[in-house]
Order: structure tokens, then C-alpha cells, then sequence
């Protein structure tokens, strides 16, 4: 049996060109974020975006602002010592309320309630949990109740101190 020698430089350098265009498009979008860090918002809490709305109506369709077409989200800041849940149903405006962590043991609490009118809609609506630092057993606590009732669930870290701007 003879042996072929076969040259594969040509091929290593268009790899290497390929990423050396990745490297750039990674370096420029991070140099984008870093010199505007204030331009960072959600965008994603858009009511009545997907639902079915009476047809003789005027505002029978809403282009959704948001990336996931079949459901809208609800935000939950999760802190050490509380939850912050900013809820639109779609027919009020934007709803902020405070739970404070004690009060989730109580029977019957805010919360308990607030999951109760999430459960009826949970076709339509989901839940994100924004985890500030020192938030780790709340939030399991929390995750836990939010699954058994079969609501779906996201996360996203918060850096301590951040603000949260939803663009209702």
C-alpha cells in the first residue's frame, strides 16, 4: 500500500480567518455593552401581544415586541428579604407589589393568591425570576411552589443594586 500525503493548510487558514471574524464580532459587542451599560432594559413584558382579541375590535393584533411568540412574561425580583412581582394583565397597567419573605409562610398570603391567577393563565403567561445575590434559598423555595402548579419558570441574575426598567 502506497501513502498519500494530503496538504490541508489552505483549509487551516480559512479556520483561522473564520475565527478571527468571530473574535471581532465578540470583542465589538462587548465594547458596545460596557460603554453603555444604562441602555440595557427589558423590553419583553408586552400585554395582549398574542391573545386572541374580539375581531371587530381595532387593536385585534399587536406585533409582539418580544422574542417568544406563544407566551408574555412576569418578572419577580427575588431579593434576600422579599420578592417584587411587576405583573400586566393585559387589561391594567403595569402592576409592582411587594411580598415581603415572611409573610410567605402565612396561609392564604399574597403570593399564594397572585399564583392563583398566574395558574388560570399559565397557557399565556410564564414566569422569569430575577436572582439578586444572597437570593439562592429564597428562590429554590419559590421555584419549587411555581413548578408544582405547573407555571413555567426562567431565571436571570441581577447584579445587587441594578435597576430594573421594563418597557411596558
Amino acid at each position: 500500500m502506497k501513502a498519500t500525503d494530503v496538504d490541508t493548510s489552505g483549509f487551516q487558514n480559512i479556520v483561522l480567518m473564520l475565527i478571527g471574524v468571530l473574535m471581532i464580532i465578540l470583542i465589538s459587542n462587548v465594547l458596545t455593552i460596557i460603554s453603555n451599560p444604562e441602555n440595557i432594559q427589558i423590553g419583553a413584558l408586552v400585554s395582549g401581544a398574542v391573545y386572541e382579541t374580539d375581531v371587530d375590535d381595532e387593536s385585534s393584533f399587536v406585533a409582539p415586541k418580544f422574542n417568544n411568540m406563544r407566551k408574555d412574561p412576569i418578572y419577580i425580583d427575588v431579593d434576600s428579604q422579599q420578592l417584587t412581582v411587576y405583573f400586566n394583565d393585559g387589561e391594567n397597567p403595569l402592576q409592582t407589589f411587594v411580598i415581603p419573605e415572611r409573610d410567605l409562610t402565612l396561609p392564604d398570603n399574597a403570593f399564594e393568591e397572585f399564583l392563583d391567577q398566574v395558574e388560570a393563565i399559565k397557557d399565556k403567561r410564564y414566569i422569569i425570576l430575577l436572582m439578586r445575590p444572597g437570593s439562592a434559598k429564597f428562590q429554590r423555595r419559590l421555584r419549587e411552589v411555581i413548578s408544582d402548579r405547573g407555571i413555567g419558570i426562567g431565571f436571570e441574575p441581577w447584579e445587587k443594586g441594578r435597576p430594573i426598567n421594563i418597557i411596558a
